[in-house]
C-alpha cells in the first residue's frame, strides 16, 4: 500500500504541489482581502469617529429639531450631548450607579424607584456590550431638548460589523440648575389640577407624563353616591378616550387596568394610571378625557374632564 502511494506521488508530483500552491495562493489571497476590507472599514469609521464613538464628542448633524419647537443653540447641542455621552460611557464601563445618578428625579420617580430597576429593566438590555452612538434632535421646548438616540454595536471593540441598533429617545431637562436625563422614551411630566363631576361621581387629574408613543394621565375618582359605580365595563375597548383640539380621538390601553380597579364602592375612591395611544406631537394639543361607559344608578353615563 506505502509502495502504491509512492509510486503514485512520484507520477504525480507536479500536479500535486501545483493543487498545494493554488490552496496556499487562495487562502493568502483571502487573507488579505479581509486585512484590506478591515482597515477600510476601521478608516472609515475613524474619519465618522465624530458621528458614532463615544470616545469623541458628538454634535447632531441638525441644529434644528426634527419635529417641532425652538432652535437648539450650538452651545447647548455641545452640553447636551456631553450629557448622553458621559451616560454612555458610564454604560460602557458598566458603572451602573454612575449612569443611574444622571437620571432626573421624575424619570426615577416614574420608571426607575431603585437603582436595580434601573439596571434590570433598561441597563443590562443596552449595554450588554459596549456600544457607540448617533443621533439627531428631534423635539424641543423652552424647558427641555429631546433627541433620538440609536445605540449601535461598537466595531473597535467587538470587531463585529452589525447594522442593528437599539432605538430610545432621551430628553434633557434643567434640575436644580443642574442637566438631568430623562430615557427610555420618558419625555416629561406635568402637574395638573383638572377636574370633572357626574352624577356623584368625581375625578380629580393629578399628572399627565408624556411618552414618545403614549401619555399616561394619573386620575384619582371618588364615589360620593350611596351606591356602587363602574367607571368603565370594559366592554368597549374605545369607551375611554382622550381627544385633541382637532376632534382627533385617542384610545386607552384598558387592558392594562384591572376590572375590579374601576368598580367604586359607596364613599370609596382610587387612584389609577390611564395609559393613551397617541404619539407626542406638541402641536397637537389635548383637549378632554372621555369616560362613555360610566354606570351610576344603573344608568349609563358619560364624563368628560376638560384639560
Amino acid at each position: 500500500m506505502l509502495r502504491k502511494l509512492r509510486l503514485l506521488y512520484y507520477n504525480n508530483k507536479g500536479k500535486i504541489w501545483t493543487v498545494i500552491g493554488l490552496i496556499i495562493l487562495v487562502v493568502v489571497i483571502i487573507q488579505i482581502i479581509n486585512y484590506v476590507i478591515k482597515k477600510n472599514k476601521e478608516e472609515e469609521l475613524n474619519n465618522l469617529g465624530s458621528n458614532n464613538y463615544t470616545n469623541q464628542t458628538y454634535l447632531p448633524s441638525k441644529s434644528f429639531p426634527i419635529m417641532s419647537g425652538s432652535k437648539v443653540s450650538d452651545e447647548e447641542l455641545e452640553e447636551d450631548t456631553n450629557l448622553i455621552k458621559e451616560f454612555i460611557d458610564y454604560g460602557n464601563s458598566n458603572n451602573v450607579e454612575g449612569a443611574y445618578n444622571l437620571l432626573s428625579q421624575e424619570c426615577k420617580d416614574e420608571m426607575f424607584s431603585d437603582i436595580d430597576r434601573f439596571y434590570n429593566n433598561y441597563f443590562k438590555n443596552i449595554f450588554y456590550e459596549k456600544k457607540s452612538y448617533d443621533l439627531d434632535t428631534w423635539d424641543s421646548t423652552a424647558n427641555r431638548v429631546t433627541y433620538r438616540v440609536k445605540y449601535l454595536n461598537d466595531i473597535m471593540s467587538t470587531g463585529k460589523v452589525n447594522e442593528e441598533f437599539i432605538e430610545d429617545y432621551i430628553t434633557i431637562i434643567t434640575e436644580n440648575e443642574e442637566k438631568k436625563l430623562n430615557i427610555n422614551e420618558f419625555i416629561d411630566e406635568v402637574e395638573m389640577e383638572k377636574e370633572g363631576n357626574i352624577d356623584g361621581l368625581k375625578a380629580s387629574v393629578i399628572s399627565k407624563c408624556y411618552y414618545y408613543d403614549y401619555e399616561i394621565f394619573e386620575i384619582t375618582f371618588k364615589n360620593e353616591t350611596e351606591g356602587q359605580i363602574t367607571i368603565d365595563s370594559k366592554d368597549d375597548t374605545e369607551s375611554v378616550y382622550i381627544k385633541d383640539t382637532n376632534g382627533v380621538k385617542y384610545s386607552w390601553f384598558g387592558n392594562e387596568i384591572a376590572n375590579q380597579d374601576l368598580i367604586l364602592e359607596p364613599g370609596g375612591s382610587i387612584t389609577l394610571k390611564l395609559k393613551f395611544n397617541k404619539l407626542y406631537n406638541q402641536n397637537r394639543k389635548d383637549k378632554t378625557i372621555n369616560f362613555t361607559d360610566v354606570l351610576i344608578n344603573n344608568e349609563i353615563e358619560t364624563l368628560e374632564i376638560k384639560l
